[in-house]
């Protein structure tokens, strides 16, 4: 397979990456400073002076379009899939594909607005600022939604349950910058105003936060005063931590529950080794994001006829 048409294996392996990412809840991640994972966002996407690796593949952006939930990413990964589209006959007939099957009405208009005007800087400046201006509307759309919740809480017309599902649901669609979405979550876990019970359930739910904002709240609880509220608060977190390692035991052989594994080896796995973050090791381990893995050591099956369908390219980004 050439890349002088616009594909390669690599980009094939991203884009199954990326797809197996979606149908796992798994947030899509990219490299930062200092080699630390952070999330992808849509302004990621939409500066040109960004260099994002695999997410600069027309098939892995491709994907993005048509499979992420959210229109802000969507709209975004298109707009960065058009250059490719410009200068390659094949990736434009991708491009085409994309504006058919994307489940957002606003990326399929932009696209085809992109296809009409034959991919000119005119119409580039045009998605682009729509999409800058679309992805501020809809923060500020569940910012407000959050608050509400926050309020509705406080004067105890929202169950707990509900509010914490509703504001994990909301943090992660809206496409929040991370320290925005640390930054939440780090005040109701310190405020006086919310009922413990609340913080109890973000505990619960740590896996679906993203990895960084996982390890702040470990270290937030692990660092606490030792107050009452604060000394339950850690014990909840020791509970989730032994049932997380009677859940591994079973597939764990003897030589494997005598060595114990690192920090990194579980990161790797998207997991967080509590009992390191909280102390209750013997040995405290420094914890840092480790490299996302994108081999897949099976070659796809796709384009061994040596091209795509319109069928097969609709079916396969779905």
């Amino acid at each position: 397979m050439s890349r002088n048409h616009g594909i390669s294996y690599d980009g094939l392996k991203y884009a199954l990456n990326i797809k197996e990412s979606y149908q796992s809840g798994e947030p899509l991640t990219v490299m930062g400073a200092a080699k630390q994972q952070r999330l992808l966002m849509p302004e990621h996407l939409l500066s040109n002076d960004l260099a994002l690796m695999q997410y600069d593949d027309p098939l892995a952006l491709a994907v993005i379009a048509t499979r992420d939930p959210e229109s802000p990413m969507a709209l975004a990964a298109a707009i960065r899939m058009g250059p490719h589209a410009k200068c390659k006959e094949l990736i434009t007939g991708v491009f085409e594909v994309v504006s058919d099957a994307t489940k957002h009405e606003l990326v399929a208009d932009c696209a085809k607005l992109l296809s009409k005007n034959a991919f000119s800087p005119e119409a580039f400046h045009l998605v682009r600022t729509r999409a800058s201006n679309h992805v501020v509307e809809i923060r500020e759309a569940y910012r407000r939604a959050m608050a509400g919740n926050l309020r509705a809480l406080l004067d105890g017309k929202m169950a707990a349950r509900e509010f914490v599902e509703e504001f994990i649901e909301l943090a992660s669609n809206g496409n929040l910058r991370i320290d925005i979405y640390r930054r939440l979550v780090m005040k109701l876990m310190r405020s006086d105003a919310v009922r413990p019970s609340v913080k109890f359930m973000l505990l619960e739910r740590l896996d679906r936060f993203p990895q960084m904002v996982k390890l702040q709240i470990v270290n937030e609880v692990n660092s606490a005063p030792e107050t009452p509220e604060y000394q339950t608060l850690k014990q909840e977190l020791r509970w989730i931590y032994e049932a997380k390692q009677k859940q591994q035991s079973p597939q764990t052989s003897v030589k494997d529950t005598v060595a114990q594994p690192t920090a990194a080896d579980l990161m790797a796995r998207s997991q967080i080794d509590f009992g390191a973050a909280a102390g209750l090791h013997r040995r405290n381990s420094i914890i840092k994001p480790a490299e996302p893995t994108l081999s897949r050591n099976v070659n796809p099956p796709i384009m061994r006829s040596g091209g795509f369908s319109s069928r097969e390219l609709s079916s396969w980004l779905n």
